[in-house]
């Protein structure tokens, strides 16, 4: 089985892509520069990632957790996360609050069916965006200290370090709305490593770019989509809550 180029077919579980896609109509609202999408420092550390999963309030929203790639030579400043390989920074953002039943599917249907590649300036970005069209969430389970989810369909990859940023994105994004250490991705039942040919998760030390300057360290494999999804926005917060519960 291999990752292929994007499909022209879409097709899935309805529920989680009209939820998905409900906060992904409201991710013109993000800002990188000057709001808070990235956990407050005053949250309780956990094992998983050094960040608190955030609990549901009264009325059962909580926001969720989804992990993005700065990509090496364009950081955004004073950001933190975890080198994934290429020099490229895997960093956590938050949802406003949401009301789900299935929090991983809800994050990784987010993933899935963002429509854009990048957002603010300097970007994050979403290698997950180009698969939208033909990759699906199907369930998860939690075993021990590990989340297991169960895709359909297929990955699109164009380089191997878009590989390597998919796999982080996906399983860190799992592993957090899970509140457990570990994730296994399952692409119709194989595990994604072995589909991307890439070896055990292993993500570098945590680094936080500098204030006023990109971090240094030359760019690889870092330009944008060639279909124009590389446009940057300049955003203020992630999601609609209301149009995620069908309310708006």
């Amino acid at each position: 089985m291999t990752s292929r180029r994007r499909p022209d077919h879409a097709s899935g579980h309805p529920a989680l892509r009209r939820a998905a896609a409900g906060l992904t109509a409201g991710l013109a609202a993000v800002v990188l520069a000057g709001c808070s999408i990235f956990p407050s420092s005053n949250e309780t550390p956990t094992v998983q990632d050094g960040t608190a999963l955030p609990e549901a309030n009264a009325n059962g929203y909580a926001e969720l957790p989804l992990y993005f790639v700065a990509l090496s030579g364009d950081f955004p400043p004073e950001t933190t996360g975890r080198d994934v390989a290429c020099q490229d920074l895997l960093v956590r953002a938050s949802s406003v609050p949401v009301k789900t039943e299935d929090r991983v599917g809800s994050a990784v249907g987010f993933l899935i069916d963002d429509e854009q590649y990048s957002h603010g300036e300097p970007a994050i970005t979403n290698s997950v965006d180009p698969s939208e069209d033909g990759l699906f969430y199907s369930s998860s389970r939690v075993e021990g200290g590990t989340v297991t989810v169960e895709l359909t369909g297929d990955v699109v990859t164009r380089s191997q370090c878009e590989s390597f940023r998919i796999r982080a994105q996906l399983n860190r994004t799992a592993a957090a709305a899970a509140g457990v250490e570990n994730a296994e991705i399952l692409v119709n039942g194989v595990r994604i490593e072995e589909i991307l040919g890439l070896p055990e998760l292993q993500l570098g030390e945590e680094f936080t770019t500098p204030a006023d300057e990109p971090a240094p360290g030359e760019g690889t494999d870092s330009a944008a989509p060639e279909d124009g999804t590389g446009e940057t926005d300049e955003l203020d917060e992630i999601g609609d809550p209301n149009q995620l519960n069908g309310q708006g």
